[in-house]
């Protein structure tokens, strides 16, 4: 049973910080903006990839999934959507979608499963036309180009820029963005698990 084990490697620019949990350096992480400020960021996604891949978790592990730093998060709730998806037997190879609006998958959060994720450590190349694009729509295009299934999980993210609208006082999400404050981040952190309490009472 996997569902109690999981790992959180931290992947920073330059060089490994002292943080309590794993990390692998991969460099500059700069890159140019594109529509809207977008950052054009599939490149460095790449090299992240091959860290996580030169690492050797993805056995050990059901699920892979990318957070971005500005987004809240609760992994305990992500554990319970996930054990859903598990029980109606629809963790194959599959990745989550998370935006009705754009019917795709944001980047705050996405969530696949290991067999997407190795179908994309194997093949990745072959998705060499796309990059010089933000990373989700790279990674939403190349799953989408080598057969992988998607699932729509419209209470995975609550995305400002997906919703038109913040509301952290949901029980239910699992990720909210952006929040790049430190102190409206944990305003957010608060609501959310607040909003959990209210409901039990």
């Amino acid at each position: 049973n996997r569902w109690g084990a999981h790992g959180f490697p931290r992947i920073p620019g330059g060089k490994p910080g002292s943080v309590d949990m794993p990390t692998w350096a991969i460099g500059s992480t700069n890159v140019l903006k594109g529509v809207e400020s977008n950052p054009l960021n599939s490149v460095v996604f790449k090299t992240a990839w091959n860290a996580l891949r030169s690492s050797r978790k993805l056995e050990s592990h059901d699920w892979v999934v990318k957070v971005d730093p500005d987004a809240v998060w609760f992994p305990n709730r992500l554990r319970t959507h996930l054990k859903v998806v598990v029980d109606n037997g629809a963790a194959d190879s599959l990745y989550l979608k998370n935006c009705v609006r754009f019917q795709t998958m944001q980047g705050p959060i996405e969530v696949m499963s290991t067999r997407a994720a190795t179908t994309l450590q194997n093949n990745i190349k072959q998705c060499g036309g796309l990059w010089g694009t933000g990373e989700d729509q790279f990674l939403v295009n190349c799953l989408h180009q080598l057969g992988v299934s998607a699932r729509m999980e419209e209470t995975l993210l609550n995305d400002k820029y997906c919703d038109g609208y913040n509301d952290c006082h949901n029980a239910w999400k699992v990720a909210f963005h952006p929040f790049k404050e430190t102190e409206r981040f944990m305003r957010c952190h608060s609501s959310a698990s607040q909003a959990v309490l209210a409901k039990q009472r």
